[in-house]
């Protein structure tokens, strides 16, 4: 039966030295190992991408282990660093997008199976199966190398993410600005944020010019510390662009008290907390968590909103109303 593949003379089916059996190799260290050319179309070898290949029983990393859910990436991390490398470039855009672990909008979500890249216009596109280039010059200050492989550096990436939405979609942007600048939860403490506000600015600035820039210059000035996820950054925003004043992100009702109800976001000055209630509030502990923190506000005086993913879908219309129903009422008595 026919395969596609060129049968090799008895001499060249030797078995590949140990220290290439687990490394991607070209010619030039096939060459050195003194095995012929034309093993490289045996069976048993596989084609990483032009010049560079590896044999099909080469030990790979799964992403899993390196803490992804979902394959950031189609291939392997061995592979894609060697593509990259190979290709003279840094991996960006939506591939950096998902190593980072960015929170994308829908139409960003879904792997192309593609790597993007990104290089100097001067060294043109580089023409690799599987690869896309973006004509942009990365200054080492925004590079860095994560599973091995040289990527834009988290402040670039969401810089460059300006580049991949329609015009003027600042929204988004912030969502994934927010994403990134929040110090996330866990049951030992809040860590520490991935980056700052001010890092952003100092990478769009290195950018220069380019396409969605003056879109990633209106998110930075919308860009908050404290939204745990992007339903409370889409009401936070929701609320600022209806002429609200921004609200408190993290509300602590006391925080003199080392345990105290906390919400969201709200309004101090009108006692008003605002809670966006998702999937892991079905939770049966997390229903007593919220029973016990709705009772400290409730038995507090505050007034309380609930927010679900019916308000989300609605662009938080009944939220808004709530809002300014209870500021009307607390500044009419005033």
């Amino acid at each position: 039966m026919a395969t596609g593949l060129i049968p090799l003379a008895p001499s060249n089916r030797r078995c590949l030295p140990e220290h290439l059996r687990d490394q991607v190799f070209d010619r030039h260290v096939l060459h050195q190992a003194h095995i012929p050319g034309d093993r490289l179309r045996a069976a048993d070898i596989l084609q990483v991408t032009h010049g560079a290949h590896r044999a099909l029983t080469m030990p790979l990393t799964g992403w899993e282990t390196l803490g992804y859910p979902t394959p950031p990436v189609s291939r392997p991390p061995e592979e894609v660093a060697v593509v990259v490398k190979r290709a003279r470039a840094v991996a960006s855009h939506q591939t950096a997008l998902r190593l980072h672990g960015f929170i994308l909008p829908p139409w960003l979500q879904d792997d192309d199976g593609l790597i993007h890249v990104s290089r100097p216009h001067a060294r043109g596109v580089a023409s690799r199966r599987g690869v896309v280039t973006h004509g942009r010059t990365v200054p080492a200050e925004d590079v860095e190398v994560m599973h091995g492989i040289p990527v834009t550096s988290i402040e670039r990436t969401w810089a460059d993410l300006a580049a991949l939405l329609p015009m003027g979609m600042v929204d988004e942007l912030v969502v994934a600005g927010d994403g990134i600048v929040k110090r996330p939860w866990t049951p030992q403490g809040r860590l520490e944020p991935l980056t700052t506000v001010q890092r952003l600015r100092d990478a769009v600035k290195r950018a220069g010019r380019y396409k969605g820039v003056r879109t990633a210059r209106s998110a930075l000035d919308l860009i908050r510390a404290g939204s745990d996820a992007a339903t409370e950054t889409k009401m936070r925003l929701a609320l600022v662009h209806t002429g609200l004043p921004e609200p408190e992100l993290q509300l602590i009702l006391d925080p003199s008290r080392p345990v105290s109800p906390d919400g969201d976001m709200g309004y101090r000055q009108w006692r008003l907390v605002l809670h966006y209630d998702g999937a892991p509030h079905d939770d049966e502990a997390q229903k007593l968590v919220d029973a016990w923190r709705n009772k400290g506000w409730h038995d507090a005086g505050w007034a309380q909103i609930w927010a679900t993913v019916e308000d989300y879908r609605d662009d938080f219309r009944r939220v808004i109303h709530e809002v300014r129903c209870r500021r009307d009422e607390v500044e009419g008595q005033g």
